[in-house]
């Protein structure tokens, strides 16, 4: 028997980090893209005032994917999403 596959948002990330360049970071998973644009925007309220040596920032079209229950139910059960690296 399979299991149900569930929909949520994904949002893939981009590190930049002075002197390196750029390099995939994992992605956020979201119920909805209200959460997603909420989770982004409470990101880099947490940024400093200066640009860091090292960040992160969304990359590219958010869509939709099938996650399992388990990783549906963390994702629900999150204040705005989850990540994932």
């Amino acid at each position: 028997m399979s299991k149900q596959l569930h929909e949520v948002i994904r949002q893939d990330w981009l590190e930049s980090e002075r002197g390196w360049g750029c390099r995939s970071d994992g992605y956020s998973l979201h119920k909805n893209d209200e959460d997603r644009r909420l989770y982004i925007e409470a990101y880099w309220r947490g940024m400093p005032d200066a640009v860091p040596d090292e960040y992160s920032s969304p990359c590219g079209d958010p869509h939709t994917v099938k996650v399992d229950p388990e990783t549906y139910e963390k994702v629900f059960a999150s204040t705005r999403g989850t990540r994932h690296y």
